[in-house]
């Protein structure tokens, strides 16, 4: 299922530029149990104008690929689910680059293994993102469907008007430091 955007991967324009540049969002999450699947579903919802200027990356479960993604890029925006007993599209956003050199590293997910923890080990081999930011969106229902909860759909439009918010704001940075 995530095997062609996972091979996308490959053909990022960035990875093969020797100094960062652009934006690249990266999904996490598990479509195939309901809520977890928020992140894809909250990016294929986005304005074509809003992706245009960015690379995009659904890496599902597979969160071992993260600093192949990460790679070559100015900044970058990892969307997943998070569960911290908040109200379901409750949105966190957090720098990490601050979370890793701070003392404070837990990000509630549905993974056992964590986002933190996937970028500490790329951190050791390469280079992160100068602007790395955690969108978190709270999760009610964790179950084997593919669609996301009636209460997380009612809250979608604002999801992606937030996260097009973001985006839009992070690319327009980025074209005045260029």
């Amino acid at each position: 299922m995530y095997a062609p955007k996972l091979a996308d991967t490959m053909r990022c324009p960035h990875s093969a530029i020797p100094e960062p540049t652009g934006l690249c969002i990266v999904t996490v999450g598990n479509s195939l149990r309901g809520d977890d699947g928020i992140a894809v579903a909250l990016c294929d919802n986005l304005p074509e104008r809003v992706l245009n200027g960015a690379c995009r990356f659904d890496l599902g479960t597979y969160t071992n690929r993260l600093g192949e993604c990460l790679h070559g890029h100015k900044a970058a925006i990892i969307i997943d689910s998070t569960c911290d007993g908040l109200s379901p599209g409750s949105v966190t956003i957090i720098d990490l680059n601050a979370m890793l050199d701070g003392q404070s590293t837990n990000i509630r997910s549905t993974h056992g293994f964590s986002v933190i923890d996937e970028l500490k080990i790329v951190r050791e081999t390469d280079r992160l993102p100068n602007r790395l930011i955690f969108f978190g969106v709270e999760i009610g229902e964790v179950n084997w469907k593919e669609e996301i909860s009636p209460a997380l759909n009612k809250k979608l439009p604002q999801l992606v008007s937030n996260l097009s918010f973001l985006v839009e704001r992070i690319l327009e940075a980025l074209r005045k430091n260029a």
